[in-house]
């Protein structure tokens, strides 16, 4: 406390520093929950979502499979940039009851064959995930463990494409993410994928693109945040069909320091579903970039 009040305004109370050394206590979710909400108060206010990052250069095992009779397919290099873009806004506070929020979310990741000057460097696929999440972030606990936000969401997820390059699925996600310990945190996601009608031929523009998704994708997927300092953090995710035939995917993240504000990040995939094109294809990659917004 007394390093607080050297560090505070004159006019801050005895009440207000007790209220800020309390938070230092909180683990990182609550922390980034006070610090949405607090931001939420400006009204040009864009939240960010899921991480923020680019990678500008991966390798990985480019499949020509999905893009047959297209002829630039043939000249897709394993070398490519791939970026994020996720960002939120808080639309209605505190719906119904103290703690229940509604969150309109939009998200693009983006996979640019960036030196590839023989077909013009173009993006060779472009995933767009809107979605409205009903989220209530005040604590609970379920069978001792400590759950800090449990959300429901409505999610549609499209790579904007026509024809047999065309792939879209809309869901009903619900999830819970808990924290282990100050720095260890949690989220597991399931998910109710909304039937469409099977297509009556190759090339209808309506009916199911992916009418076998769930075999690849599974039906949820387990995430974990481990903040090993101010600077470094592991992250995991991993999904499983929990089949006989065992697809799955399970995706490896660190972020370490570059300056005071830039962030180093390093991911791994290994799996199905990285991207929506390659939803029924085993991908590997490996790609070395910046972060600029992390997931706590």
């Amino acid at each position: 406390m007394l390093k607080q009040m050297e560090l505070s305004a004159d006019e801050t109370t005895l009440g207000d520093l007790r209220a800020i050394c309390s938070q230092d206590s909180d683990n990182r979710m609550q922390k980034r929950d006070r610090l949405e909400h607090r931001a939420s108060l400006n009204p040009f206010a864009l939240l960010p979502h899921k991480p923020n990052y680019l990678l500008p250069v991966t390798f990985a095992n480019i499949s020509k499979r999905p893009y047959a009779g297209d002829p630039k397919a043939e000249k897709y290099q394993d070398t490519e940039a791939k970026f994020q873009i996720s960002l939120k806004y808080l639309a209605v506070e505190d719906l119904m009851w103290d703690g229940l929020d509604v969150q309109v979310a939009f998200t693009v990741a983006s996979y640019w064959q960036a030196y590839n000057g023989e077909i013009s460097a173009p993006f060779r696929e472009t995933n767009y995930e809107p979605e409205i999440i009903f989220n209530y972030s005040r604590p609970w606990t379920l069978l001792g463990l400590p759950i800090e936000q449990t959300f429901v969401s409505l999610n549609h997820q499209s790579n904007g494409q026509t024809g047999e390059l065309s792939r879209s699925w809309n869901r009903i996600i619900g999830g819970v993410v808990f924290a282990q310990n100050a720095n260890v945190t949690w989220g597991l996601r399931t998910w109710w994928r909304v039937p469409e009608e099977d297509k009556q031929s190759f090339d209808d523009p309506d009916g199911d693109d992916n009418p076998y998704i769930e075999r690849y994708m599974g039906y949820g997927e387990l995430g974990g945040v481990w903040s090993i300092s101010d600077n470094h953090t592991l992250e995991l995710l991993f999904r499983n069909n929990f089949r006989s035939d065992n697809r799955g995917a399970v995706q490896l993240g660190w972020t370490f320091p570059i300056t005071r504000h830039l962030r180093g990040y390093v991911e791994y995939f290994n799996g199905y579903g990285e991207s929506l094109i390659y939803f029924n294809q085993h991908t590997q990659r490996l790609g070395i970039g910046v972060k600029l917004t992390n997931w706590l």
